[in-house]
């Protein structure tokens, strides 16, 4: 059944095939100026109906449109911040090394409190756990 339908419309297509290329058949005298002239109306037609039809949206497309300009100049701004070359660089080693260990003595001396909660805490659950072991080993 579908290869006959097939059969059908090809040859339906093959029919109309045949009619465009005959010369024979007689084309009305200024149907091509006619399709033209129906073409160009259709057109001003969708241009008058789409252009006042939603001033919303135009105003919607003009801020959206400066937005995103907003956006890709902020991003250019903050890209060319973030690639510029370092000014804090030292040239002298001994300058470098004295402000690494200025930082590593910084970051030392804030960790140090922590360190000693966490080792007051870990005292604390060694010996609640050496009392609790000693429960078990008495039963």
């Amino acid at each position: 059944m579908n290869r006959k339908k097939n059969d059908v419309t090809d040859a339906g297509l093959e029919e109309l095939l045949s009619a465009a290329e005959d010369r024979r058949i007689p084309v009305p005298s200024g149907l091509g100026k006619d399709l033209s002239d129906m073409i160009d109306s259709m057109d001003a037609a969708e241009k008058i109906l789409s252009s006042g039809r939603n001033p919303a949206r135009r105003v919607m497309t003009y801020i959206m449109s400066a937005a995103a300009g907003i956006v890709l100049l902020l991003g250019i701004w903050t890209a060319v911040g973030t690639f510029r070359a370092p000014e804090d660089t030292f040239t002298d080693p001994e300058k470098a090394y004295a402000e690494v260990e200025k930082a590593l003595l910084s970051i030392s001396d804030k960790m140090k409190p922590a360190l000693d909660k966490a080792q007051r805490a870990e005292y604390t659950i060694d010996k609640n756990s050496r009392l609790i072991q000693s429960l078990y080993d008495n039963k």
